[in-house]
């Protein structure tokens, strides 16, 4: 993705290759030219097979396959990672510095996946296969590890070999040394910025008197991170269409979001699953008073109190699960207090974060209203938002981030469509996602709150601050006078 805190840094770029691919054979295949000279941070040369080396042992693992089974061979590697073979799905050639990729079927989110950290080349003499910790490996951008104190320190040093290719995808670092150091007490953190003993801290929770204090120090990036309720379709009373409606209706969202103490403006009140700014976004709130304009101006209680009666569903008992933590915890108890008005008779369960995931991706979770975490891009294709929340598929795996246990084939289809019609028509993929946004928005499976903004704060001598809407902020191009 291209390196800059603007809207961007939402578009694809050649990197290491020289240009973007168009997919062969009907979608299954892509073949990238690497540019000629580029070295690792050992000096030597990145070839072509060091491509499916790197794969080979992010697939190892496990965890990457869920983004790159296309690949022939890939489902195989993680149940036997000592004898994974990507040869038939990644034909390399290095004399002619070419990687093939090739795919059991089309997948028109292919290349944002090969944008994603998980896919770097291994030089030769890495091990092949890791099973367990992997030690790290030389890079090929501007800067390289030169120091790590396990559980302490990180420190990135300038990369001798390294000289811009490309400013959009590898700018030159303004900093000669980034040092991460691990500090859990947030106050520290923030006190270390405030020193100057440190130039970057994230913004904690119930941080508002920073924010006050020092207004022109607190840096924001897209609000891509989306924050939710969901109500299980498969279990009463939210198998119910107007049950959901009802909730979604009478929830305030604004209070909701004065509940977690945001810097101002990092947070922003939604109805839907699309946030602003990102492909495909149409505005749009069914659930609000006063105009219906795309925007939610306030909670229609009449209406939900009607939807609620109409649905027969108020003798059900429901339990409110939420991490046990503040804010989580207040938000839960307001929720209760919601359901209560809405007649039903409604209690509140905090779980630890650990037992949450737990209950809630196993895909006979019985839980019928849970609110937790948050769910953020990691891409920028809408895809990412609903092919593991809200499709039918999400709902076969082992674990399942489809917490609402929602599945419509008409939001399957639609979303389909528009993946496909991304190769040749971006404006009727952009359609076709704002039509099943607001299909998803309809069914209600979510109890959509807020749209929010990872934050920054950072010391009095930062300059240059941007955040990439992909990988955060852009450390490199931060520098300090």
């Amino acid at each position: 993705m291209r390196r800059t805190g603007d809207p961007q840094g939402l578009t694809l770029v050649p990197d290491l290759a020289r240009t973007l691919p168009r997919p062969a054979d009907g979608g299954r295949t892509y073949t990238f030219t690497l540019r000629r000279g580029i070295r690792y941070s050992t000096g030597a040369l990145v070839r072509a097979s060091d491509f499916r080396r790197g794969l080979q042992r992010e697939l190892s693992f496990g965890t990457a396959v869920f983004y790159y089974q296309g690949i022939l061979g890939a489902p195989a590697c993680p149940q036997h990672p000592a004898s994974c073979d990507l040869s038939a799905g990644i034909v390399t050639n290095n004399r002619a510095g070419t990687v093939t990729f090739h795919l059991s079927q089309p997948d028109p989110d292919f290349l944002y996946k090969l944008a994603l950290v998980l896919v770097a080349p291994a030089p030769p003499g890495a091990p092949g296969h890791v099973i367990g910790r992997a030690p790290f490996l030389p890079g090929t951008g501007p800067y390289m590890i030169s120091r790590f104190r396990p559980n302490k320190s990180l420190t990135l040093a300038r990369n001798p070999y390294f000289r811009q290719w490309s400013y959009a995808a590898q700018p030159a670092g303004y900093p000669s040394v980034i040092r991460y150091e691990l500090v859990r007490s947030q106050i520290k953190q923030e006190s270390a910025v405030i020193a100057g003993r440190a130039d970057l801290a994230q913004f904690g929770e119930d941080d508002q008197s920073l924010a006050i204090r020092y207004p022109a120090r607190i840096r924001q990036g897209p609000k891509l991170g989306l924050y939710s309720a969901f109500l299980n379709t498969r279990q009463p009373p939210f198998s119910n269409l107007q049950a959901r409606q009802a909730v979604n209706y009478a929830v305030d969202r604004a209070r909701i979001v004065q509940l977690f103490h945001f810097a101002p403006g990092q947070a922003a009140v939604t109805c839907q699953i699309l946030p602003p700014d990102f492909p495909g976004h149409h505005g749009y709130c069914p659930y609000t008073s006063g105009a219906k304009n795309g925007v939610w101006h306030g909670p229609d209680m009449p209406k939900a109190l009607r939807l609620a009666k109409e649905s027969g569903t108020t003798n059900v008992p429901v339990t409110v699960w939420v991490f046990n933590d503040h804010p989580f915890k207040a938000a839960g108890y307001y929720l209760v207090r919601l359901l209560d008005k809405l007649g039903y008779q409604a209690r509140l369960h905090p779980v630890s974060q650990d037992r949450f995931f737990t209950l809630a991706d196993n895909p006979r979770s019985k839980i019928q209203i849970g609110f937790g975490a948050g769910w953020g891009p990691d891409f920028p294709a809408p895809s990412t938002y609903f092919l593991p929340f809200l499709s039918c598929r999400s709902l076969s795996a082992t674990y399942t981030s489809n917490w609402a246990r929602f599945c419509d084939p008409r939001l399957d289809n639609l979303t389909s469509e528009a993946q496909t019609a991304q190769l040749t028509d971006s404006a009727t993929a952009r359609s076709l996602w704002a039509h099943a946004d607001r299909l998803a928005a309809d069914q209600a499976p979510l109890v959509p709150f807020y749209d929010t903004a990872a934050v920054g704060f950072v010391s009095a001598r930062v300059g240059n601050y941007q955040t990439s809407p992909v990988y955060g902020p852009l450390l490199d191009q931060m520098w300090v006078r």
